[in-house]
């Protein structure tokens, strides 16, 4: 697992493991992102182009009143890959 998140080969992307986290009283889940939001994208709400193990999907980054930026992890893509709340994910963004 990539504990810290890299860039990759200087295009943007950004890549690194996150653990899954459910959303209390809700079938719903999101992985916190482990970088400054507003210092690598300029702006706090930011478009992605993303991949959960893989698996493409397009959000948004955003700050939910936590003290970190998140995205969503949709049930289907959670479905897709096989993981749940508490397991670990391999994540790739790319700002769009």
């Amino acid at each position: 697992m990539k504990e810290t998140p890299q860039e990759i080969e200087g295009q943007g992307l950004i890549e690194f493991d996150a653990l899954i986290h459910k959303v209390p009283d809700m079938d719903a889940a999101y992985i916190e992102i482990p970088v400054d939001v507003k210092a690598v994208y300029g702006k706090g709400r930011v478009k992605v182009a993303a991949t959960f193990d893989g698996h493409p999907y397009t959000g948004s980054i955003v700050r939910m009143g936590l003290p970190c930026h998140i995205l969503g992890l949709r049930q289907d893509i959670r479905r897709a890959i096989g993981k749940q709340p508490g397991d670990y994910v391999h994540v790739t963004l790319l700002a769009i």
